[in-house]
């Protein structure tokens, strides 16, 4: 959360250069995973961390003191920068980040969809299949 707001909207995070108008149905842009962990940090602190490509230095301390599993960490950098650090719930890949606005068109906050919870649609589809078919039939919802 980057202010404590009511979120009005939802926009795709993109680098320059992308353009959500070149992607089909089930595409997306997003940011690489890897050792199945994910974070928000302010590009001005791109240089705050050293260590960290070495796997050593305050984001590997950080994420070695939460231990295996689902967790978040923060870790602090030079600068008084800060990282904030989460699992991804099924691990390395690549996965969007979304930007919720307030509605003066400020930054409210960023969430990163790691597939992890159903979509509404998809927890539909699932509860009408389950009513037809009955509980413990084949669902059509396809896990991640």
């Amino acid at each position: 959360m980057i202010r404590d707001v009511e979120v009005a909207g939802w926009e795709l995070a993109l680098l320059p250069g992308q353009d959500p108008a070149e992607l089909g149905e089930e595409e997306y842009f997003g940011y690489g995973v890897d050792a199945g962990t994910g974070c928000f940090y302010d590009a001005s602190a791109e240089n705050a961390f050293p260590g960290t490509q070495e796997e050593e230095g305050a984001v590997w301390a950080a994420m070695e003191s939460v231990g295996h599993g689902p967790d978040v960490f923060m870790a602090q950098g030079e600068d008084g920068h800060n990282l904030a650090g989460f699992t991804s719930g099924w691990g390395d890949g690549s996965y969007p980040t979304w930007i919720g606005r307030a509605a003066d068109g400020s930054v409210a906050c960023f969430l990163t969809d790691f597939f992890v919870v159903p979509h509404a649609a998809e927890t539909e589809t699932e509860t009408e299949t389950e009513t037809e078919t009955g509980a413990g039939a084949e669902t059509g919802v396809q896990a991640p």
